[in-house]
C-alpha cells in the first residue's frame, strides 16, 4: 500500500551508532521489498564527527584514517550478510557537526579510508550528512583535492528546506549521484497507517 506512494526507503544496516537493532531486516526481507519496486538505500551508521553534538562512538582524529578502514570492512561485512551483490550501493551516515578544522580533517581522512576500502570491495560509496558540514566539508575537500580524502561515488544531502529537487547549489557530484532529505519529522498516512518519516528526493544509486 506504501508503495503506491512512495518509491524508495533508507535501510539501516548497521554501524556502532546505529539507533536501533536489526529487527526484521534480512535479506529476504530486502527480496521482497525490491520484489515489490522499492529502491534501498543501505545505510551505515558508524563513528561520527569529534565536534558530533551527542555522545556515542567518535573518531578519533589521531587514527581516523585506520577508523575509516575499519568501518568499511565492517559496512561490507553488514552488506554481505544481507545478500547485497557488489555494484550495490553503501551509504555512510555523518550527522551534522559543528568542529574545527581539526573536527573537519578527522572527517575527510575517516571518510577518505572509508571510500577506498568499500569501494576496494566492490561496492558503490555514498555519504549522507547536513548540507552546512559533511557535504560543504566534502564539497572543499573534492574541489581542493585535500590530501587522504576520495570523495564519495554519490552523496545523500540533508537540506529541510521543503524542496524536492537535486538542484541546490554547484556540486561536484552530477544529479544522477545526488539524493536530498528534504523534509523531517513528518506524519505521513497511507492505508490507515501513520508514520513519521523524512522525506527524499532520490536521484542516487539504490538497491532494486
Amino acid at each position: 500500500t506504501w508503495r503506491s506512494k512512495f518509491a524508495a526507503a533508507g535501510v539501516y544496516i548497521g554501524g556502532a551508532n546505529a539507533a536501533c537493532a536489526g529487527g526484521n531486516l534480512t535479506a529476504g526481507w530486502g527480496r521482497s521489498g525490491t520484489s515489490m519496486g522499492w529502491g534501498l538505500l543501505p545505510t551505515y551508521v558508524g563513528p561520527q564527527a569529534p565536534g558530533w553534538g551527542f555522545g556515542g562512538s567518535l573518531i578519533s582524529p589521531a587514527h581516523a584514517a585506520a577508523e575509516g578502514n575499519a568501518a568499511a570492512l565492517d559496512a561490507v561485512s553488514d552488506a554481505r550478510s544481507l545478500h547485497l551483490p557488489t555494484g550495490s550501493p553503501i551509504y555512510y551516515d555523518m550527522e551534522a557537526y559543528r568542529g574545527s578544522t581539526s573536527c573537519t580533517n578527522a572527517v575527510l581522512t575517516f571518510l577518505g579510508a572509508w571510500d577506498r576500502r568499500v569501494a576496494a570491495m566492490g561496492y558503490v560509496t555514498g555519504v549522507y550528512s547536513s548540507a552546512a558540514s559533511g557535504i560543504a566539508d566534502m564539497q572543499r575537500g573534492a574541489v581542493g583535492k585535500t590530501h587522504g580524502f576520495t570523495p564519495p561515488t554519490a552523496i545523500w544531502i540533508a537540506l529541510w528546506n521543503g524542496v524536492a529537487s537535486l538542484s541546490d547549489g554547484k556540486l561536484a557530484w552530477p544529479l544522477a549521484d545526488r539524493s536530498k532529505q528534504y523534509a523531517g519529522d513528518v506524519k505521513v498516512t497511507v492505508g490507515g497507517i501513520t508514520i513519521d518519516v523524512d522525506r527524499d528526493y532520490v536521484g542516487g544509486p539504490m538497491v532494486r
